[in-house]
């Protein structure tokens, strides 16, 4: 069946998703961040686009950007065969390590643009990695509040926001809205809470495993040992699901068996 066409901006603006295959842990340290975002800056520069927004999250990551329609795929498919061959060859691994086709939706008008710039930033609140936008390293939100990001154009947000208070207040209200669902925080799965960061850590820990990408060399039955145990320790199903590179529903099903 032939793919649909993608539905293309008239303003330029996109709201595009990078998932990894088979929710594929894309981000295992720091380094891992910080080299994507240096190739994402070079592809800036060299198909001159702008960047509202980012957010790295372990296995899909989250860009705002304005780029012309004919930049569009080239862009993507420089900025992904640059990360994944160093990424490869990091992580002695070969193949895909993103979908073939990304996501990309049209922001058609500033109301579309702001809730826009709202749901990115406020991924890692939803997904309990941490507890507030800003303690999020791995996203822009921070030069909304003053730090210095040469990838991000701040600018466009406060015009269309009126200013930058008035920005701050429209992100403050949405994100803690009720009735915006996009928003709503998950209810925390344990009494604890751990980064991401503290999770892979608890993972190579239990499983004497240095990365995710090695959970494919075990067997069914201490794959679903490791995933009891990362439970008891406190880790979120979503946390295992990343870490372990399963489904959640998978992470419930076993789970639930060891009972």
């Amino acid at each position: 069946m032939p793919r649909k066409p993608r539905t293309l901006s008239s303003t330029g603006i996109y709201h595009i998703i990078l998932r990894a295959v088979n929710q594929h842990i894309i981000f295992e340290e720091d380094s891992d961040y910080q080299k994507f975002l240096f190739i994402l800056s070079d592809c800036k520069k060299k198909y001159d686009i702008d960047i509202f927004a980012y957010c790295l999250m372990n296995n899909h990551i989250h860009l705002l950007i304005h780029i012309p329609d004919d930049k569009l795929a080239s862009f993507f498919q420089s900025l992904g065969t640059r990360f994944v061959r160093w990424y490869n060859n990091k992580y002695s691994r070969c193949g895909h390590l993103f979908q073939e086709r990304f996501y990309s939706s049209a922001v058609e008008s500033e109301q579309a643009f702001l809730s826009t710039l709202v749901y990115v930033h406020n991924n890692p609140v939803k997904a309990n990695m941490c507890r507030y936008a800003s303690d999020y390293r791995w996203s822009s939100f921070n030069a909304y509040l003053g730090a210095k990001n040469p990838l991000i154009n701040t600018s466009f947000s406060y015009n269309i926001a009126g200013s930058k208070d008035s920005l701050l207040h429209y992100f403050a209200k949405e994100a803690d809205s009720p009735e915006n669902t996009l928003f709503e925080n998950d209810h925390r799965e344990t009494n604890h809470f751990f980064t991401d960061e503290k999770a892979l850590d608890i993972f190579r820990s239990i499983t004497h495993l240095t990365s995710a990408s090695d959970v494919i060399t075990l067997k069914k039955v201490k794959r679903n040992e490791y995933v009891r145990l990362l439970k008891k320790e406190g880790l979120t199903i979503k946390q295992i699901a990343r870490v372990m590179d399963i489904s959640g529903t998978t992470v419930k099903r076993i789970c639930k068996m060891g009972h």
